[in-house]
């Protein structure tokens, strides 16, 4: 498939009708789709020239691959969220290196330079033999404290230096407003990336507003009159959103005649291949007839629509001339909803809502049907279900905790067994095990359910909630149940065994293994041994199967923006206790930023493009580290030493006051971004637009190039004649 600019407007040219349940498939189309897919720039439509488009897609199959030296700016034709995204890694490694600079390398040198745990070793030695008559061998041997690099590096080896853990109070609190003051700028560092990202490339958003509450009986072109006579404006395209139910119930029907022609094909029975292929050609055709049915059918309106117009100034002509008098919610991990209030309009009578629209393939059409009252209900029920589900995971994993803590209540009869013991309990086995499942697979899947259930209109706000989620709960589940269990059950902060070997290894661990898995991709592995196994077998497949097995794994940002924040929140946890882990998460971060460029680049496909709030919620949970920080400090120091900071207090409460204050408000106030409105109009924009709200719209699907493309398609037979 090509398509060509004349006078202002694309027009496709295909030789064939492009069939996704095509059997067997064209691999051509699939390796095409493989690179129309990949990350790249899209390269300027010129008049006249013919470039090769996907069929599957409709995107350009050959780009312009980004150079892993450029910066961030660079992925600015993905919106403004992969920019925001590699800046908000920059500004961990930042935070990282602050802290290890104005407290964690005194705090790492001090412990070094110090000698608690060998003064323990000589005394235990020399008191062996009296302190095993005596029942408090138990809490002895638990406080004990091997003299290795482990133990040397932690707190514990300085625990009975008073001056030397006092003057940590002072760095620490230093470090606290450090920290806050790189994440105010960091805010205005946002703003900034993302003005710049709207001013470099137009994109379909920019001329359109979302409308919803419109009444059923009111038609595209009443709605068109009302914003131009009320406004004085132009409006250039109306996408209305229908319910399409019937529709997907009929596709999940063409799916099973698809799964009955692969068994035939596989039998070569070519009788139930004949009557199959003609159920699947009139099952196609009442499919299009019903997508041409349902937007017809104005009792299957949702009351939604996309408004395109001419000139970006007019959209903001309306956003200014309407009045705020409807709110709506959204889930927030923390307090259950951020409220966000969407302007409205009188029309008829009635009152409808008018907001910046999402990117189109920033919607996800199942969920923007929902109206505002539904989803409220929808997300309440759903951050209810979360806390319940933290609670269970938190009472679960304490239990297993439990079960690892009564082996490890087994003191050793000898001094040379506390140092050598390598036994395993087969019950500490299980619930190490089964810790490891519940965090590694059941707490993401659980928390893509809760979302999902939450019905949320973008993928943008989808990632924000699952993000915001799986960061928590793999922090309550990684960080918190391990401190819990070694001060409740084991009491065994710095012995054998003890809470700092385990975040020891888990910072080393950690800082090399999310890496590695982003390079070497397991799915793509997976992908690549199916390729080989249909090609090895002659296996039947359709053209959507066969172009989902060659196209690149796709980027799962809120995946990394959860995992980003797990390894930031227990390395302010935990680094008070062991300062070496400043060193091997930022050594981890800057690994993983170039493993992330690296993989992005090359090897990965962006199907949604997030918004600016997926970064500014991050930045909203960036705020609790400091409160973390503090917090650590103080319990471990306590723990330890016995001894409590005011200033660790201090800056907890400044800590929390900065966190409950509106920060990117007052970021927003004092950093003020110059609008600059699009000049450019929208037809003449939209000629390098990726994708537009017609054709992501799902009952446009199947009458596309009839409906969207209005006519431009032609056979290639006809264009030469």
């Amino acid at each position: 498939m090509t398509a060509t600019l004349k006078n202002g407007q694309l027009e496709f040219y295909t030789s064939d009708q492009y069939d996704e349940h095509m059997i067997p498939p064209n691999y051509t189309i699939a390796q095409q789709h493989q690179l129309a897919c990949k990350v790249g720039i899209p390269n300027p439509y010129k008049e006249g020239e013919t470039v090769n488009i996907c069929p599957c897609c409709k995107q350009q199959i050959h780009k312009t691959q980004i150079d892993l030296q450029r910066d961030e700016m660079a992925f600015s034709f993905l919106g403004s969220g992969y920019p925001l995204y590699f800046n908000f890694i920059k500004c961990c490694l930042m935070i990282v290196g602050v802290l290890f600079l104005t407290s964690g390398q005194y705090q790492l040198v001090s412990n070094l330079t110090s000698n608690d745990c060998e003064d323990l070793v000589v005394q235990v030695q020399h008191q062996y033999k009296e302190v095993q008559k005596q029942d408090s061998w138990k809490e002895q041997v638990h406080n004990y404290c091997l003299n290795d690099w482990i133990a040397r590096s932690s707190l514990a080896n300085k625990r009975f230096q008073t001056i030397l853990t006092q003057l940590p109070h002072y760095f620490n609190f230093s470090s606290v407003i450090f920290i806050l003051v790189i994440i105010f700028f960091f805010r205005k560092s946002q703003l900034i990336i993302d003005n710049d990202c709207d001013i470099k490339e137009n994109t379909p958003s920019d001329y359109t507003l979302i409308v919803k509450d419109i009444p059923k009986d009111c038609k595209q072109q009443q709605l068109k009159e009302f914003f131009e006579k009320k406004f004085e404006v132009e409006v250039m395209e109306i996408d209305y959103i229908f319910y399409a139910n019937t529709l997907k119930d009929m596709e999940l029907e063409l799916e099973e005649i698809v799964k009955l022609q692969k068994i035939a094909l596989e039998k070569n029975d070519n009788d139930q291949l004949l009557n199959l292929n003609e159920q699947k050609k009139q099952k196609q055709n009442q499919i299009t007839a019903e997508a041409l049915r349902i937007q017809s059918d104005f009792d299957l309106f949702s009351g939604t629509a996309f408004l395109s117009l001419k000139y970006e100034d007019h959209k903001q002509i309306i956003l200014k001339s309407s009045n705020y008098r409807t709110k709506q919610v959204i889930s927030n991990i923390f307090f259950g909803c951020i409220i966000q209030e969407a302007k409205s309009l009188e029309l008829n009578d009635t009152f409808i809502k008018v907001d910046q629209a999402p990117e189109p393939g920033d919607v996800i059409w199942d969920n923007i049907v929902h109206n505002d009252n539904r989803r409220f209900w929808v997300r309440l029920l759903g951050f209810t279900f979360s806390q319940i589900v933290i609670a269970l995971f938190l009472i679960t994993l304490l239990e297993l905790a439990k079960i690892q803590a009564k082996d490890a209540s087994n003191v050793p009869a000898t001094l040379v067994d506390v140092e050598t013991d390598q036994g395993v309990n087969m019950s500490s086995m299980i619930a190490a095990l089964l810790t490891t499942f519940i965090n590694s697979f059941v707490v993401g899947r659980l928390s893509n359910f809760l979302v999902g259930f939450e019905s949320y209109e973008t993928y943008s706000l989808y990632t924000v909630s699952l993000a915001s989620k799986l960061s928590l709960m793999l922090f309550v589940n990684s960080a918190i149940i391990a401190f819990l269990a070694s001060t409740i059950y084991t009491r065994n902060l710095f012995g054998p065994g003890g809470l700092i070997y385990t975040e020891t290894y888990f910072f080393m661990t950690n800082a090399i293994i999310p890496p590695i898995v982003t390079l070497v991709d397991p799915n793509r592995i997976v992908k690549s041994l199916k390729l080989w196994w249909i090609k090895k077998f002659n296996k039947a497949v359709t053209q959507k199967e066969l172009n989902s097995l060659y196209e690149h794994s796709e980027h799962m940002i809120e995946l990394k923006y959860a995992d980003i924040m797990k390894t930031l929140f227990i390395t302010f946890f935990y680094t008070p206790l062991t300062p070496a882990g400043y060193i091997t998460s930022f050594v981890g971060l800057a690994l993983y930023y170039g493993a992330e460029k690296y993989v992005i680049c090359n090897r990965m496909t962006v199907k949604h493009t997030p918004s600016v709030q997926l970064s500014i919620l991050m930045t909203e949970m960036m705020e609790y580290l400091p409160i973390i920080y503090a917090a650590g400090y103080l319990i471990f120091n306590y723990q330890i030493t016995g001894s409590t900071s005011y200033w660790a207090i201090a800056s907890i409460l400044i800590s929390f006051l900065s966190s409950v204050l509106p920060m990117q408000y007052f970021v927003e106030s004092c950093f003020k971004q110059e609008e600059q409105d699009e000049t450019t109009s929208y037809n003449e924009a939209k000629v390098n637009f990726s994708t537009t709200y017609s054709l992501q719209n799902p009952v446009n699907k199947y009458n596309k190039e009839e409906q969207v493309i209005k006519s431009q398609i032609k056979s290639k037979s006809q264009s030469q004649l």
